[in-house]
This record gives structure tokens, C-alpha cells and sequence, in this order.
């Protein structure tokens, strides 16, 4: 090679080089081939970070997923590419880079997802073509608070739905009315779980109730085995064009309750995990030792008896305990929960494990939760789509024994420890609970074992055919299973154990609920302008109820309790049970919507029910509804408004609950006379009755929906009349009878009220960096029994029938112009104060000075049963309730209260303590001792100090119901989520602390207003009778998301 070509080789592999140097990136530009963009997802309607949303370069297969806070980072970027960006439910966007390195995209609802739809009965509906009324809850941070059941989250928070605790254990019962009590069997609301009708009638949650007069148990609330945490939202529907498609099974409102399902995006893993700390709200007033043997003596002194503690005595006390607080302890509870869920184009999954130990504040008593939640859906191809829902709880309940109307109220741990004499000892002089005296609070808490294991499983699989985007058919079957075994063993120490030298008793109940629908939903627009939404089918529910209960008594040993009842002396019955049922229907509803603008609804469900008798058996219910989107026609100018909507329905629904066999002949097994001699044989204990036929309420519902201001403010107005006519009752009939009782359609009962609720979204719109949402809801509602058929009047349950606690009376009833049900009882004007006041009185020969002065109602000169009057109303003349979200940058805080105005609770402690009337060694109130009559003019609500017996003269007197409204703080939240680096393998930890009923402002002497100690009877609702209160709670806790 020649020099020449020697150089000129050399040159153009220079100006290679050169060339390579600035045009490869790889050798020249290698920071910009390694270039990093950032940024941010939201959503262009509310700036919400989008999670999950793919974020990747066009062309080139790089991409990468946002995170909890909308944020991504994406390496090795060049100048002009384009960013895809897609989520679910938005129109997939694509963005030009240029020089800069962080981004801001907001993308836009598909218009299909843009609106709001409704969940309703068997689907969903747009909230525009809604013509009924509902409420909506959504439960995101729910898990946050001291929930154990999902309908106390509910608490305060809708419109018209009341919801009150028949306990402050975990677990416990749920009074849960919508829109007031339709009928005298109890109104609850029928509750839908992913499209599965849940048992909540109480015998499928509760084994041997009733075995022991001694052992009566509060119900377990039906949902105890739903995690809360679990629920996406919950829909409860109230008027009549939105239950009705729900027929015989909707009159008392329906439930909605939809469970989570996978985000989009990237599989997520969660856990979470809160520290409980529960407290009780307040403690009782009582007397101590001193004060006690003090009012003993001047009781005795007062009926010229001897006094029975010396001066020495009174002084210095040996013992002076408070029963209230070592019974009734602070406790620590704990929540823990793993769930594991994703989602694509064509999949969806949810997996949830739940562990939750909640202590009661009841020494040894506590409610335990182990469940596990399966969802999962696959869009196999464009025609077929499965779907598995499944819920199985394992629980375990050590009751603490309450609220006991019979004749020993000192069975129940919370009334013992109320009562119980404070000069008592707790402890002996080696350290052991004192057993002295039968049923020391601590030994009913401490020996008494009343365990029940309860096992609940949900699940249902569903099958869709796609036969178009506008048709589809769907099948599903379903199961509710619910299995309660409860065992029960009082030792000697205890009342009814030193009674029977040990007493046990077992009872278990294992109740089933099947399903079968098959559905045709069709759902189209037509030519641009009219909308049709309609679902038709046939539903086939089927129930099975299986219990045995036995009891036995003397054991010679209280060491093996209940686990062996052979060593008894005395085995007790033995009852076996067995029932079935069905209910068959066929449903129906067409929506139909004209330009936006006309909506109607029109529903129709046939029940069909074996509870019935033939001829009867058949039921029909209807509903219509109509709307006008006044918003949407072309006069309406006002730029401001965004919705307003009247809305009005009417339609009938009904009820058939009465005792499987109740209209059928049937027959015992029992031991009769034939002439001279008696024989085992069959006798007939009930008749053959065919009358009983459906329930009936009707309700006509008027309602305006508002949205202003770019849905700033949002509100809804609702105005309903629901009467109920023939109602079933089992009517008792007099000794003498054949038979004890019959069912029988008597009766009617309205409700009628307004339900207002509201939000406030984004009230600080602009450029402040605060997010502040807030939500109101008022309810007014009047009950009033308008008959009550054949009779003048119903009576509930009968209290304390025997002891010196002897009321042997009902204090509940049920007439005509008042509520379902009123209180019943006498009438006081104060205290007589001297001779003169007791002559002019209608008991001159038997009252003495300082005794109650009754009010004789009919005026004929004397007390008797016929002045038993109303006395008083457990219905609230209003509820309120309210809350406030507030978010600054990772901080969030959230508040909720509640209130109820004009309620009235019938304080059933005050018979005990505060009646002045020393007849056992119970103690008193601070304030009925102080109070007490000792002299003209000292008093003139509580009496004098007695040993008489039945105390009060045997008469509920009407200062015992007391005035409950209440103002509640029920909860708050403050936390703080922390964005995590990748590399630890967490996208956030969210840390927090919360409290739940942290505090009531109230008039009310008791522990708790807002309780209802036999919620599950409707005419014996509104009493305190040894209550637990709703514990007041302290919690820190996290969530880490991986």
C-alpha cells in the first residue's frame, strides 16, 4: 500500500471514528441512552392518583406500572418517544416526550365507566335512570377502626337506616331496622353478599337461646363472620321500586354488600395489623362500703327494725370493693390480615386471610375470628365469564351472660357486678375468688363456662353467556351454611349450680340456605335516544334447620363441666329438631329512560312460600317508579346545576314469617288416658290452621336528588309512607285451651318520615393542597301501631317473676295511636310529703309519707292495672350523622359522629338500684341514696329507704325511663403514608392511630344510650337491663403494600 493510500485510509477511519463518537449513543451521547423520566398518573375529573396504570415507551417494550401514589420512573428514554398510558376504566393516552424529565398526564374516563351507576337488586343501574332510593357507603379504611361486624361501620352514616348494639361484646347482636319496625316479628332488613341472600334470622346464628331461664344469651350478629375489611361497599335500598324485585323477602329494606375484587395492574400483597385498646366508657355511680351499711341500717330503721351494722362497723370497713371494676376490665384486642389480590384484561382475584382476637371488657369473655375470603372472576372468551365467591369463618364466643329478665337478674356478670354488695369480699386470705355467697361476680365470670364455636361459610359461582354486548344470561347457585355449637356448665358457687349441684346443657344448630337464579338481563340503547335496562328470571331458595339440645343436672364433680353429662344424676330432655322450607319465585323489572330525561321503572315478583297453607301459598308484589332529569331539558339554564332529579315510586312488598308448620296439625308424643288406663300415644298439639296468608306494606316514596357545582355539593331529599296491614302474630290463647297459641294475620302499622343526606366534595377547590370531602344525613321518622285486630292490646315479655326483684309484669306494649312498641307503666307525681297530701290521695289507708304518689289515670279513687298507661317511646324524634375527610399531601385525617334526639331508654337497672327498697344485698346508685325522701320536702322523685317487699308496690313507675338522646364522637383516623424505594420490595407503609366511640354527650344515668339489650324482639325493644356498653378504643396500626 502506498503512503498516499496509507494516509487516506487513515483519514476516513478517523472521520469514522469521529462520526461513530457523535452519532452512537452507546459511545457519544451515553447519558442520554441511559436518560430517566419521571411522573405522575391521575385522573383528569378529580386529580386522583391512578394505581396500576401501565406506562410504556411505544415500539421499543419498555415499561413499568404506577404506584399507590399514581408515580412511575421509567430508564432509558430518548428524545420524541411516546408514552403509552393505560388503566382500566380511562381512555388509553399517549404522550410525546420532549426535553423534559418529569410529567404530569391526566387521563380521561372511558365513556363508558364515566357514569355513576347504582348497585341494585340482581345488577346495577345508572345513578341518572334511578328512580329509588338508597344509600351508599363506601368502606375504604374501614379496617382502620374497631369494627367486628360491617354493620356497625354503618352506624350514623345513612339516611333513614338505624342501627344500635344489643351488646358491647364483639360480635354480639345488631339492631338493624330500615326505615323504622314493619311488623311484631322483627324487622330485618334482608342482606345480599355478592348476589347470596345471608341467613339473619337469629336461630341460624344462635344455639340453646333459650335452654335455661338462667342462661338466656344475646344473639350473634349474622354478618360476625364478614370481615369488614373484606367489603368494597355496602348499598342498602328502601323504598319500593328498588326492593321490590326482591318480593316477600325485601319489606324490612335490603342490603347490599359488595366484597372486594383485584385492582388493575400488577399483582398487589398486603398486610395489615392493629393493636386494640378498649376501655370502658363509664362506670356507675355506686355506693361504697361505708355508704352501703349506712342505707342498709336507715332502711331497717324505717320499718322499725333493728340496724344491722354497728357504728364500728360503718367506720372501718373491712372490705370495700368495687364489683364494677374487677369485673369489668380495660383489655387489649388485636386484628391481623394478609390479602393478596391482581387483576388483567382478563382476570381478576382476591385472597384474604383474617385473624381477629377481640377480649371483652368482661373478665375471661372474648370473640375470636379466623376467616378466609376467596374471589375470583375469568373472562374465559368474549361469550363465557366464571366467577367463585366464597367466605369461611371459624369463630369462638366465651359469653359473658347479660341482660336476664327472669327472676334471678344476679345470673347476668355485668348486673351482678353492678349490685353486688361492696362490703363483700372478692378474695379470700389465700388469694382465691371468695365463694361465700353464690354468684360473686368474679366467680359467675371466672367458673361459669359458656363457650359456643361457630363455623359460617358463604360461597356461590356464578356463570355468564354473553350472547351479545346487550344480552346475557346468567346462571347462579350458591349456599349459606351456618353450624353453632354452644355448651354450658354453671358449678356450684353459682345460683343455678348450687341449685342442681352443677347444671350443663348443649345445644347446637346447623341451618342451611341454598340458591338457584337464572337470570336474562338485557341492557340497550335505541336509536340514540331510549335507554332500556331489564333483568327477568326464575329464583329458587331452599332452607334446611337441623338442632338437638340436652341438658343434665348433679353432677357429683364440677371438675369435667360440660364435657361428660353420663356422671349426672339427673340427665335432663333431650330435643331433636329437624325443618325444612322453600320459597320459589319469579321476578321481573324493566327501566326504561327517554332522551336522559323520562325515566320508569316498572317491577313484578311472585313468592311463593311453604311457610303458607294451600290457597295461599302464592304472594305478588309490584312497584312503580318515575323520574324527571329536569336538569337535562333545554329550558333549564341554570349552568351551576348538574343534576336535579324528582323521582317518585309506589309498590307493594311482603313478609310470611311465621314458625315452619305453624298453619299444619301436628302431633306429641306424650302419655293419655284411655278409660281407666294410661298409655304412650300420640296427642294432637296444634290444629290444622289455613288462614294465615302474606304480610302487606305498601310504600309510596317522593324523593329530589341535587348535585351543584361540579358536584360540589351533592344532596337528596326523601319523603316515604309505609303501612304494613295483617300483620302475623302467634296469639296467645288462655289456659283452659287445647292449644296454646295460633298464628293470625291482625294488626297494621305505619312508618312515615324524611330521610335528607349529603356531601360536600373538594371544599377547598383550587390551588390549596388540603382535600377536604365531608357528608351529613338527617332521618325524621314517626311509628305508630295503627290496630291491633281483635285485641286492645299486645304485652311483651314479663320481668323479674319472683325474688324480691318481683315486677312480674310486662313493661312493653303495644295500642293502638302509639308506637310498635311504647313502655308501659304507671304514672308518678313526685313523692308524698306528709298525712294531708296521702288523705287526699287515692291510697289514704296504705301509702305512708316519703312512698311514691301514683297517678290514678281513670280517676275512680284507687291504683289498680287499669292506670297502667304509656310511660314512653323508644323511637327518636330525629337521627343525624356526619363526617369530615381531610388529606394533606401523605397525611389524611378522617372523623365521623352520630346522634340521636328525643329517644327515651328504659333504665331496667334502676328497678334494682334505685327503687330504695332493701330486700337483698344489693347495693344502690350514689344519687338514689343521697336523693332518698327523709323528710317534708327532701325529695320528690326518689322514696324513702324500705326492706318492703315487692318493692315499689309490685309498679313500674315512668321516672325509670329516662331521655337517651345522645352526641357521639364515633370515630377518627389520623395517618401517614410513606412511599417506599423499590428496592425494598414495598410500593408504601401506611401508619395510623384511631379511636371508636371516644365520646357521648348525654342525659342519660346508664352506661351506654345507645343500646337495646333484646333487640331481637320487637315488643321488648329499648330496655338497659346489665348491659356491656360499646367499649371506648384506642388503636395503632399499619398497612404495608408490596
Amino acid at each position: 500500500m502506498t503512503a498516499k493510500n496509507r494516509k487516506t485510509l487513515g483519514m476516513w477511519f478517523t472521520l469514522l471514528c469521529l462520526l461513530l463518537g457523535f452519532s452512537d449513543p452507546a459511545i457519544a451521547k451515553s447519558g442520554q441512552q441511559n436518560r430517566r423520566v419521571r411522573g405522575t398518573v391521575l385522573s383528569i375529573t378529580d386529580n386522583t392518583p391512578l394505581e396500576g396504570a401501565s406506562v410504556r415507551i411505544q415500539g421499543r417494550g419498555r415499561s413499568t406500572i404506577t404506584n399507590s401514589a399514581g408515580e412511575f420512573s421509567l430508564n432509558g428514554v430518548r428524545p420524541n418517544d411516546i408514552l403509552v398510558i393505560a388503566h382500566l376504566g380511562y381512555t388509553t393516552q399517549e404522550y410525546r416526550l420532549s426535553g423534559t424529565q418529569q410529567v404530569r398526564i391526566l387521563l380521561v374516563p372511558s365513556a363508558e365507566d364515566l357514569e355513576e351507576v347504582v348497585v341494585v337488586g340482581y345488577g346495577t343501574i345508572a345513578k341518572s335512570d334511578f328512580t329509588g332510593s338508597s344509600s351508599r357507603a363506601d368502606m375504604e379504611g374501614v379496617e382502620e377502626n374497631r369494627f367486628t361486624s360491617p354493620l356497625e361501620a354503618l352506624q350514623g352514616r345513612m339516611a333513614g337506616v338505624q342501627v344500635i348494639t344489643n351488646t358491647g361484646e364483639a360480635g354480639g347482636g345488631i339492631t338493624f331496622n330500615v326505615r323504622g319496625v314493619t311488623s311484631m316479628s322483627g324487622g330485618r332488613p334482608l342482606i345480599v353478599v355478592d348476589g347470596q341472600p345471608i341467613e339473619s334470622e337469629y336461630g341460624a346464628t344462635q344455639a340453646g337461646m333459650d335452654l335455661e331461664a338462667t342462661m338466656t344469651a344475646i344473639p350473634m350478629d349474622p354478618l360476625a363472620g364478614l370481615n369488614p375489611a373484606d367489603i368494597e361497599s355496602i348499598e342498602v335500598l328502601k323504598d319500593a321500586s328498588s326492593i321490590a324485585i326482591y318480593g316477600s323477602r325485601g319489606a324490612d329494606g335490603v342490603v347490599l354488600i359488595t366484597t372486594k375484587s383485584g385492582r388493575a395492574g400488577k399483582d398487589r400483597i398486603s398486610y395489615t395489623s392493629r393493636l386494640d385498646y378498649n376501655t370502658m366508657p363509664k362506670y356507675l355511680d355506686v355506693l361504697n362500703s361505708r355508704e352501703y351499711m349506712l342505707r342498709t341500717n336507715e332502711a331497717r330503721e324505717n320499718m322499725g327494725l333493728t340496724p344491722t351494722y354497728t357504728e364500728e362497723q360503718i367506720e372501718n370497713p373491712e372490705v370495700d370493693v368495687n364489683w364494677q371494676r374487677e369485673v369489668l376490665q380495660n383489655r387489649y384486642s388485636h386484628n391481623q390480615q394478609l390479602t393478596v389480590s391482581g387483576r388483567d384484561d382478563r382476570t381478576r382475584y382476591m385472597l384474604s386471610g383474617n385473624f381477629s382476637d377481640q377480649n371483652s371488657m368482661i373478665k375471661n369473655r372474648g370473640f375470636d375470628r379466623y376467616s378466609l375470603r376467596a374471589n375470583y372472576q375469568r373472562n374465559v372468551s368474549d361469550k363465557f365469564i366464571v366467577s367463585l365467591n366464597a367466605n369461611m369463618a371459624m369463630m369462638n364466643r366465651q359469653f359473658g351472660l347479660q341482660s336476664n329478665a327472669g327472676a334471678i337478674p344476679n345470673s347476668s356478670v355485668v348486673m351482678t357486678s353492678l349490685m353486688w354488695a361492696p362490703n363483700r369480699r372478692a378474695y379470700d386470705e389465700e388469694g382465691e375468688i371468695d365463694d361465700q355467697f353464690a354468684n360473686n361476680p368474679l366467680l359467675i365470670s371466672e367458673i361459669v363456662k359458656d363457650h359456643s364455636r361457630v363455623r359460617q361459610t358463604t360461597a356461590n359461582a356464578t356463570l355468564r353467556y354473553n350472547f351479545n354486548r346487550n344480552l346475557w344470561y346468567t346462571l347462579k347457585v350458591g349456599v349459606n351454611d351456618n353450624y353453632t355449637l354452644r355448651n354450658v356448665y354453671h358449678p356450684r358457687g353459682t345460683l343455678a349450680g348450687d341449685a342442681a349441684n352443677g347444671v350443663a346443657v348443649r345445644g347446637d344448630n346447623w341451618n342451611t340456605n341454598y340458591l338457584v337464579d337464572n337470570l336474562l338481563n338485557f341492557n340497550k340503547v335505541l336509536y340514540k335516544k331510549h335507554r332500556i335496562n331489564a333483568v327477568g328470571g326464575f329464583s329458587y331458595q331452599f332452607w334446611d334447620y337441623k338442632s338437638s339440645s340436652m341438658t343434665a343436672r348433679d353432677f357429683p364433680s364440677d371438675a369435667l363441666g360440660y364435657y361428660n353429662f353420663r356422671i349426672a344424676n339427673a340427665p335432663g330432655i333431650m330435643r331433636t329438631v329437624y325443618q325444612e322450607r322453600a320459597l320459589q319465585s319469579v321476578l321481573a323489572r324493566g327501566n326504561y329512560a327517554y332522551d336522559r330525561r323520562y325515566l320508569l321503572t316498572l317491577t313484578g315478583r311472585a313468592d311463593g312460600s311453604s311457610r303458607l297453607a294451600a290457597g295461599r301459598k302464592w304472594g305478588s308484589f309490584y312497584s312503580l317508579g318515575l323520574g324527571w332529569n329536569l336538569h337535562n331539558e333545554s329550558f333549564f339554564k341554570a349552568d351551576f346545576v348538574n343534576e336535579l332529579k324528582l323521582r317518585g315510586s309506589y309498590g307493594v312488598t311482603g313478609m310470611e314469617r311465621i314458625a315452619i308448620g305453624a298453619t299444619q296439625a301436628t302431633f306429641t308424643y306424650n302419655m293419655v288416658n284411655v278409660g281407666d288406663v294410661i298409655i304412650p300415644g300420640y296427642v294432637q298439639s296444634d290444629f290444622d290452621n289455613p288462614y294465615p296468608t302474606w304480610e302487606s306494606t305498601t310504600q309510596a316514596n317522593v324523593g329530589m336528588d341535587v348535585e351543584l357545582w361540579k358536584n360540589r355539593l351533592a344532596f337528596s331529599v326523601d319523603l316515604y309512607r309505609k303501612r304494613t296491614t295483617d300483620l302475623l302474630h302467634n296469639l296467645q290463647l288462655p289456659p283452659s285451651a287445647t292449644y296454646s297459641s295460633y298464628p293470625v294475620n291482625m294488626g297494621e302499622v305505619l312508618n312515615e318520615g324524611i330521610d335528607i343526606e349529603g356531601n360536600l366534595s373538594d371544599i377547598l377547590r383550587g390551588k390549596s393542597p388540603v382535600k377536604w370531602n365531608a357528608g351529613f344525613n338527617l332521618s325524621v321518622l314517626r311509628n305508630e301501631m295503627v290496630h291491633v285486630g281483635v285485641l286492645e292490646a299486645l304485652y311483651g315479655q314479663h320481668y323479674f317473676a319472683g325474688g324480691g326483684m318481683l315486677l312480674g309484669q310486662p313493661v312493653h306494649t303495644a295500642v293502638p295511636g302509639g308506637p310498635l312498641p311504647s313502655f308501659w307503666g304507671y304514672k308518678t307525681n313526685g313523692i308524698y310529703q306528709n298525712a294531708d297530701e296521702i288523705a287526699a290521695g287515692p291510697e289514704a289507708s296504705t301509702a305512708r309519707p316519703g312512698d311514691v304518689r301514683w297517678v290514678d289515670v281513670n280517676g275512680d279513687g284507687q291504683i289498680t292495672d287499669d292506670d297502667k298507661t304509656i310511660i314512653g317511646n323508644p323511637f327518636p324524634d330525629f337521627t343525624y350523622g356526619f363526617n369530615t375527610n381531610l388529606a394533606y399531601k401523605r397525611f389524611t385525617l378522617s372523623m365521623a359522629f352520630m346522634g340521636s334526639q328525643g329517644n327515651q331508654l328504659l333504665n331496667m337497672n334502676s328497678w334494682i338500684l334505685e327503687a330504695n327498697s332493701i330486700t337483698n344485698a344489693f347495693t344502690s346508685t350514689s344519687r338514689a341514696y343521697e336523693g332518698a325522701w327523709r323528710g317534708e320536702g327532701t325529695s320528690n322523685k326518689y322514696p324513702r329507704l324500705t326492706n318492703d317487699s315487692p318493692r315499689l308496690s309490685g309498679r313500674f313507675p315512668d321516672w325509670m325511663v329516662e331521655d337517651a338522646s345522645f352526641f357521639r364522637m364515633q370515630s377518627l383516623v389520623l395517618g401517614y403514608t410513606f412511599h417506599l424505594p423499590q428496592y425494598l420490595g414495598a410500593s408504601s407503609l401506611r401508619a395510623y392511630v384511631s379511636g371508636t366511640n371516644l365520646f357521648t354527650i348525654t342525659k342519660y344515668s346508664g352506661l351506654d344510650p345507645a343500646i337495646n339489650a333484646f333487640g331481637h324482639s320487637v315488643l321488648n325493644s329499648g330496655v338497659d337491663l346489665g348491659t356491656l356498653p360499646q367499649p371506648r378504643t384506642y388503636s395503632v396500626g399499619f398497612e404495608w403494600t408490596f
